[in-house]
Parts: structure tokens; sequence; C-alpha cells
């Protein structure tokens, strides 16, 4: 179903009848204790990092193992420094946790994210500098008049100042995100989306909301609804959004019919510099296709199972019902991309 199709059943569909459940005895299945953290080890700041006053984020995928151990560590996001993913990744493979228990039994957890941000604290301006201000308002200026050579430009010129803040960051990636918007290109819209942290203080509640919202219709747009329903919580942790929740229900109970219905989902992916595309699925049942470039592994990772597997296209994967929450990572090279395809859930 296409995005315009889905807004239009929306006025045109009333909301599911309640389901009515037949009393049944029940029986216990398992008892589960999730892991607990012991020890948590804070990432140095970067020197150059510190020198520079340069912050940023990391946001990582990891597996706490039966004996409580880390391992596994990815990074799925970031701000887009390296030292900052090292330092993340140095200091996450050192934590410590009670394992996961089931049945009286350690077994493996193997959803786990963090996000670690990388912040300096400062008077002024929220670290808005001179030369970082000249060249924003020159770009946005030329955004104004549509001088879309003039914006490219500077542009690139904010994207090579290296040392930026996070209040300068989150500035370059909301403006790149509206001039993409301008030229239609919401791939590169969503990128930059994607890389403003929405909890910084140089974000106002407003400014979150309309950011979350945008990302929200693209990923739609995009048959990326894990994504959209991921965005959606946040959205709700809005005060500001308590308005305009009503229409986004809506949309929640109709991405649900999608997934329930017997169509495949077709996800365009694309590899970032980090190497690896993540995404948290929807279906038990998927496939790789139209492989452009190359991909070294699938790494499928579910609430208490982690298994590894060679990339082949035109390859199906079926995943056991008692996998549960399950999330893909495919590793390959720099822009190479592939079609994900979730296949109808079986009955």
């Amino acid at each position: 179903m296409t995005f315009n199709k889905l807004l239009l059943s929306l006025t045109l569909t009333s909301l599911c009848t309640p389901i009515a459940f037949a009393k049944q005895s029940v029986k216990h299945i398992s008892t589960y204790k999730a892991p607990e953290p012991i020890e948590r080890i804070n990432p140095k700041y970067p020197i150059n990092a510190a020198r520079e006053q340069r912050e940023g984020w990391t946001k990582m995928s990891f597996v706490v193992e039966k004996d409580g151990s880390v391992s596994n560590a990815v990074v799925i996001e970031s701000s887009g420094s390296s030292d900052f993913d090292k330092q993340s990744l140095k200091a996450v493979k050192q934590w410590q946790y009670s394992p996961a228990i089931e049945n009286g039994q350690p077994i493996q957890q193997c959803i786990n994210t963090v996000k670690m941000d990388f912040k300096m604290s400062r008077d002024g301006e929220n670290g808005v500098r001179r030369r970082f201000r000249t060249i924003y308002l020159k770009a946005a200026k030329a955004l104004e008049i549509k001088d879309y050579k003039e914006v490219e430009d500077n542009l690139e010129k904010l994207h090579k100042l290296k040392n930026m803040h996070l209040s300068e960051s989150n500035l370059y990636h909301n403006l790149a995100a509206i001039y993409a918007k301008e030229i239609t290109n919401e791939d590169l819209e969503i990128h930059h989306l994607n890389l403003i942290s929405t909890n910084h203080s140089s974000i106002s509640p407003e400014s979150s909301y309309q950011i979350l919202a945008r990302k929200f219709f693209i990923q739609i747009k995009k048959n990326q609804f894990s994504r959209a329903i991921t965005t959606y919580n946040k959205i709700k942790e809005l005060a500001v959004a308590k308005p305009y929740l009503a229409s986004f229900d809506d949309i929640i109970a109709k991405i649900d019919d999608i997934i329930n219905n017997n169509d495949n989902i077709v996800v365009q992916a694309n590899i970032s510099d980090k190497k690896v595309w993540y995404y948290p699925l929807v279906r038990n049942e998927f496939s790789i296709t139209n492989i452009k470039g190359e991909l070294n592994k699938l790494d499928v990772r579910c609430a208490n199972k982690h298994h590894v597997y060679t990339v082949e296209d035109n390859h199906t994967w079926t995943i056991p019902s008692s996998w549960e929450h399950c999330s893909l990572m495919v590793f390959g090279n720099e822009n190479s991309s592939f079609h994900l395809i979730e296949h109808p859930i079986k009955s």
C-alpha cells in the first residue's frame, strides 16, 4: 500500500471493532528476568576532541552474554566522529551485567542499544561560533532566495568544520534537511534528520516535534514501518505533540493492518559510511534482493538469539516465531544498496 493510499484510507475506514477474547485456561510459559547493569564505564573524552571543544554522539548495538559480559558491539549510527565511536566501543566492551535469566538459567540478551553523548560545558550561545554563524547565515539566505548553488557551497563549508559543537551540528543538519526537502530529495533529507540530536538544549520541544513528525511521514512513505513506530513513540513523549496524537494513532493502526496483510513489504536499503545497515524487523521471514555493491555478512539479533550469515541475492531467511523482537544488521561496503523484502506473516 502506498503512503497516499494509507492516508486516504484514514478518511474512508473506521477503526476496527474491539476483539472479543474467549475464556480459556492460562498456562505459565516461562519466567524471564532482564539483565541488570553492574558496572558501566563512561567513555573517555578524546584528547583532540576536547582541545577542539568538539562534541558528538554514538549509538551502538551490543549483546549481553550468559556471564554478563558484553560482546558484538557495533556502531549503528553516530554524529560522524571516529574518535567518539572508538571510545564508545572501548567503554561498552568493558561493561558488566548480571545476565538475563529465563526459568532460572542465564541466557543471552541480544537486543541492546545505547547512545553515548559527548558534550562540553560552556557559556554563551550554545557553542555557536562566529565563523560557523557567518557561513550558516549565508546558506540560510541563499536558501531563502533559492540560490541552490550558493546553498550547496556553504553547506559544504559547514560540513568541513570538523570541530562542530552539538548545537552547530544540529543547526547544520536541520538546514541541510530543509534544503533536501526543497529539492525533493527524501533520502538526503532523512539522512540529515536522523543526525539531529533532538534531546539537545539547542532544540526546542516544538522543533523536536517538527523534526520527528517529518521523519515519521518519510519513514512511512519508504515502508520503514518499524522505524516509524519508534519515531511515533518518541513523539508521544513530547507534551507539545498531545493535540496531534489522535491523528498519529490512526496512522499507527493502519500500519498494523499493513504489517498483518498478505503483501510484501519492500524497503530500500543503503550502506552508510559505518559500513552497516541496521533495521528492526516487523516480520519473521525476509529476503535480500537487487544487491548493488558488496555485502559481507548478515547479523540477526533477537531477544535471546544471535546468528550471523553470509549474504546471497534472492535468498530467504525464516526466523522462528519464538525469536522475538528481531533486528537485522547488514554489513558491506559503503554505498552498497539492496532491497529488504519482508514476506507476509504465515498463519
